[in-house]
C-alpha cells in the first residue's frame, strides 16, 4: 500500500513538530519552570510519600489540640493570605496562622486539611497544585520561615519548612 503525497507531507510535519517540541520547546518550558522535569516529578512524589508518612505517624502518636474543623478554618486563612502570588498577600498573618500549631499532630492535621491548592497571579492559575509546605516555602521569605521553624523548635515539633 503506497502512501500518497498529502499523507507523506502530514507525517513529515507531524514528525518535525514532535521533534521540535521534545528537542526545543520542552527544554525551554522546563527551564522557565512552566513544565516540571522528570527529576522534579520524582522528588515531589518522594516528598508527598514522606509527608504522608509523617502525617500518619504524628496523628497516631499524638492528639491535635484543635478540631479538624478549626484546622480547616486556619488552612483556609493561610490559603487566602498567600494565594495571589505576592499581590495583596498577608504574609505576616500566614506566618502567625502556621505558628498556631502546638505539636506534631497539629501540623500534620493542618497539612492534611490544607490538601493541594492552586496559586494564582492576577486571577490566572499558575503552576501546579501545591501542598502547605510548598505554599509556605514559595511565598514566605527565609527570615519568616526561620521564625516559624524557631517557634516549632521551642515547642519540640519535629517538622520544619
Amino acid at each position: 500500500m503506497a502512501i500518497d503525497k498529502q499523507t507523506q507531507k502530514l507525517l513529515l510535519y507531524t514528525a518535525i513538530g514532535g521533534g521540535a517540541y521534545f528537542l526545543i520547546l520542552k527544554p525551554i518550558l522546563i527551564k522557565l519552570g512552566i513544565l516540571k522535569s522528570s527529576l522534579e516529578v520524582q522528588q515531589e512524589q518522594s516528598q508527598k510519600e514522606n509527608i504522608d508518612s509523617y502525617i500518619s505517624n504524628s496523628i497516631r502518636t499524638q492528639t491535635p489540640t484543635k478540631s479538624i474543623g478549626e484546622w480547616q478554618i486556619i488552612a483556609d486563612q493561610i490559603y487566602n493570605d498567600l494565594k495571589f502570588s505576592g499581590i495583596a498577600d498577608n504574609k505576616s498573618d500566614a506566618g502567625y496562622q502556621v505558628s498556631r500549631v502546638q505539636n506534631d499532630a497539629d501540623i500534620a492535621t493542618l497539612i492534611q486539611v490544607f490538601g493541594m491548592r492552586q496559586e494564582s497571579f492576577f486571577g490566572i492559575n499558575t503552576g501546579g497544585l501545591q501542598n502547605l509546605p510548598q505554599f509556605i516555602i514559595g511565598n514566605l521569605d527565609k527570615s519568616e520561615i526561620a521564625k516559624i521553624n524557631n517557634n516549632y523548635a521551642r515547642k519540640n515539633i519535629k517538622f520544619r519548612y
